[in-house]
């Protein structure tokens, strides 16, 4: 759905306060259509919430539908896509997302990978988690129990 990448120049890095000189927005349409928008200077919280405001405008409401979040590079993308569209009904554990991402783009990623991916979606509100001992599950949120969703951070 959407990247961020902000770079600073390398004689820069070594300030602490020092902000971004560029900035990164890249995100897919509901028509599967990719989106860059990049800031060559100073980068401000308000600049940024501006940018975010008009992705919305042209790209529909932040959350991605599945079919848009599938056909993205990004693995982040399509495993919260497979998740949505085939693990929605059910509670499952990084093993079955694995599995299902695997199956859906007969492509492999590692199970630590989707580990980090499925905390990222319980932190955005995309899931919920349960831990029982040591064994952890996840649900996907109704619609009816979560506030409008996003995936961006």
């Amino acid at each position: 759905m959407r990247t961020a990448n902000s770079e600073t120049p390398s004689s820069e890095t070594s300030a602490c306060n020092v902000k971004p000189r560029r900035f990164k927005l890249e995100f897919y349409d509901d028509e599967g259509v990719r989106h860059s928008i990049t800031i060559d200077g100073q980068v401000t919280r308000e600049k940024v919430g501006k940018l975010l405001d008009l992705v919305e405008v042209m790209a529909g409401t932040p959350r991605g539908t599945a079919s848009a979040l599938s056909i993205s590079p990004r693995k982040f993308d399509r495993l919260a896509s497979t998740i949505i569209s085939e693990l929605k009904q059910r509670e499952f554990t990084a093993s079955d997302a694995k599995k299902a991402f695997e199956t859906s783009f007969t492509e492999k990623i590692p199970l630590s990978t989707v580990s980090t991916y499925l905390v990222r979606l319980v932190e955005r509100g995309v899931l919920d988690r349960t831990e029982t001992g040591r064994n952890v599950s996840y649900r996907v949120k109704t619609e009816e129990s979560r506030p409008i969703l996003s995936l961006r951070p």
